[in-house]
């Protein structure tokens, strides 16, 4: 018998209180972004909160009615964890952020009209090898294979990555060793998942999130700022907390302090 390990991005949500303000953020990202917490893998974490295990039945109860199911929780020993419960969990390193490629509504949209003329927690990474994931829209495939990208970029003789098509709504691109650079636009529910910066020669109107290999000096650029969300190095901000200014303009988003800035390029 032979044991193989596989890496994969989760998402992790740490529960605050009062849970009512916490759940009502939570609708608002899933309202957004129906296919947010979809298919992916959940870590609750409840590090340093000495969370009472009635509260914590209670915050895995709301996610269940949210469609979001657990797949561990880290920070809490397992001998408190009841029948039932998910699995005690740790050992993750705390990186950045990531999406889902939903919504079927936006899925089903004609592949000519997805990019161009209509506009739109915490994570961490469990790092896994470069890859980049394609959906069929309207019978069609809009991403490379991870082959074709791995081979392109050893030619470049670096880690990053160039997408030379619009990335269409329902696609997902995962490269987590280095920068992707896509030469067109970003749809509403796609993403581009990075390990360096993201460069978007195009419209930006999914999801994207940089430094997820842990590089808080990772940047996000775009040449008109409509993003549903952004995350550089664990930290993100959505659609509705971004500079209204900005919007639909050139943009540049980088990490300090803590804290996401926006500028405009000009």
């Amino acid at each position: 018998m032979k044991f193989k390990g596989k890496s994969f991005i989760a998402i992790v949500l740490a529960p605050e209180q009062p849970f009512d303000s916490w759940f009502k953020e939570l609708d608002r990202i899933i309202e957004r972004s129906p296919g947010f917490f979809i298919d992916r893998p959940i870590i609750l974490d409840v590090r340093g909160s000495n969370i009472p295990i009635e509260d914590l039945e209670r915050v895995l109860d709301g996610l269940g009615e949210r469609s979001i199911r657990v797949m561990g929780i880290d920070g809490i020993s397992g001998t408190r964890l009841k029948d039932g419960m998910p699995p005690s969990f740790g050992g993750g390193r705390l990186t950045a952020e990531v999406d889902v490629p939903e919504p079927d509504t936006q899925i089903s949209k004609p592949a000519e009209a997805a990019d161009d003329d209509n506009p739109q927690v915490k994570e961490t990474d469990v790092p896994s090898s470069s890859a980049a994931s394609a959906s069929e829209t309207n019978g069609h495939s809009f991403a490379k294979s991870l082959d074709e990208l791995e081979r392109e970029s050893a030619q470049q003789g670096d880690s990053s990555i160039v997408i030379s098509d619009h990335v269409r709504s329902g696609q997902s691109i995962l490269h987590p060793d280095g920068d992707v650079t896509v030469i067109g636009s970003v749809s509403s529910g796609a993403e581009i998942i990075a390990g360096g910066s993201i460069h978007i020669y195009g419209a930006l109107r999914g999801r994207a999130l940089a430094g997820v290999a842990g590089k808080d000096n990772a940047r996000i650029f775009c040449t008109k700022l409509d993003a549903e969300l952004v995350s550089i190095n664990g930290l993100y901000k959505v659609a509705d907390d971004f500079d209204g200014t900005l919007r639909n303009s050139p943009a540049q988003i980088r990490f300090e302090n803590e804290t996401l800035v926006f500028e405009g390029l000009n």
